[in-house]
Order: structure tokens, then C-alpha cells, then sequence
């Protein structure tokens, strides 16, 4: 049994990890984008998850921890569900969709899955820094579109 307090991977079947390797698949490479989920030991066989996005070795993006603005009643193991399957409707949208279908994202996951795939191509990605060029994740979608011009 993992330490209390210490990050440990759930055993037994490993859906986390088929989801990973398929959001993986739509992802740049150029970008080291790397998504993880864990859940820390608080006694009892019991475990608060996590979920984080890194960019290079940079956390972008942490869950619980970018939810705790969010005064409203919410679960930690209802919410870690509803994430991956934000994650699951996120790659398997069209391509087409990518940009205008509405998710049910109240974690602000979207924007770096969105700035860090590569079915967005170079003129979309352009458009969307246009459009918000102070973002959170403009500088993620500057570095795709130097990565592009050198290739």
C-alpha cells in the first residue's frame, strides 16, 4: 500500500493510460505535451486524483489545485470523472468541430488540449492567436507556429 500523502498510479485495469496514449495521438510532438493522473493516499484506501498538463517540464495546468477558485459544491471523484470524459469528447470530435463545438469544460482544460493539437493546422492556429494574443496559451501556440516555419 502506497505512503499517505504520496502520489501513486491505480492498479488493476489501466483505462488512464489507453486515454492517455489516444490523446497523445492528436497532440504535436514538437510541443512535449504531456497530460498525468494520479491519485494521493489519504488513509482508508481512499484517494484525492489529480491530473496535470505539462509543457516541456512546466505544469500548465493542475487539477485540483486550478479548481479551487471555484466556490460552487463540487465532488473531487465526480469531477476526475468528468474530466476524462472531457478528455474522451475532446478526441473523438471532428476535426471540423474542433473549434466550435461547446464542452462542458469548467476546469479551462480546453485551451491547452486546443493549442497543443495538431488537427488544428498552421492558418487555424494563426487565426486563433490573432484573435487572443495575451491568452494563457499563446505562447504555446507561438511556439507550434515557429516549430511549423522551421520544418
Amino acid at each position: 500500500m502506497a505512503k499517505r500523502g504520496m502520489c501513486r498510479n491505480h492498479k488493476g485495469p489501466h483505462p488512464w493510460s489507453k486515454l492517455q496514449s489516444a490523446l497523445y495521438r492528436v497532440m504535436d510532438e514538437n510541443v512535449d505535451f504531456q497530460m498525468h493522473s494520479c491519485s494521493y493516499d489519504i488513509g482508508d484506501g481512499v484517494g484525492i486524483p489529480r491530473y496535470w498538463i505539462t509543457i516541456g517540464k512546466k505544469i500548465v495546468w493542475d487539477f485540483p489545485k486550478n479548481a479551487m477558485w471555484d466556490k460552487s459544491d463540487w465532488y473531487f471523484f465526480d469531477e476526475a470523472k468528468n474530466i476524462s470524459r472531457l478528455i474522451k469528447a475532446y478526441i473523438d470530435c471532428p476535426k471540423d468541430e474542433l473549434l466550435t463545438r461547446v464542452f462542458n469544460d469548467r476546469w479551462k482544460m480546453l485551451p491547452y488540449l486546443l493549442a497543443c493539437d495538431k488537427r488544428i493546422g498552421k492558418r487555424r492556429l494563426a487565426q486563433m492567436l490573432e484573435k487572443d494574443a495575451y491568452s494563457c496559451v499563446a505562447w504555446i501556440m507561438r511556439k507550434r507556429l515557429e516549430t511549423k516555419k522551421n520544418e
